[in-house]
């Protein structure tokens, strides 16, 4: 083999391990991520906003840390939280709302992304946001 090629062979040998270092050693969100799902609803009767979220493998330092409630596009309500009780869980909030207001609710992940979901009072329809 020529001294050209050794060298070739080193320095691409050496860019590869560079790159594995560099992807092993830094810090990345891989294991962060948005809630899978939000569903929502919503008793006329006792005005009561029930809200369901999943976000599966949760940690101490992982979790739903934030829900906001908007009513017809204007925010309402936003509750922080300091952990979630399990993967699948149910918060419950007094809402004042009438047939046709629309209400939004917005789940926060403490590391990465959100999920957001709508439903019109009275309509039934909902609708998941990205």
């Amino acid at each position: 083999m020529s001294k050209k090629v050794k060298c070739t062979v080193i320095l691409f040998l050496v860019g590869i391990f560079a790159i594995f270092a560099l992807t092993s050693l830094c810090p990345t969100t891989v294991n962060a991520h948005a809630p899978k799902k939000v569903i929502l609803a919503y008793d006329g009767a006792t005005k009561t906003l029930s809200v369901t979220v999943t976000h599966t493998y949760f940690s101490e330092g992982h979790y739903i840390n934030k829900v906001e409630i908007m009513k017809n596009g204007k925010v309402i309500a936003v509750q922080e939280y300091k952990g979630q009780p399990s993967e699948t869980f149910t918060y419950t909030y007094k809402v004042d709302a009438v047939s046709g207001d629309t209400l939004e609710v917005k789940a926060s992940c403490s590391r990465f992304g959100s999920l957001s979901e709508k439903i019109t009072v009275g309509m039934g329809s909902s609708k998941t946001l990205r």
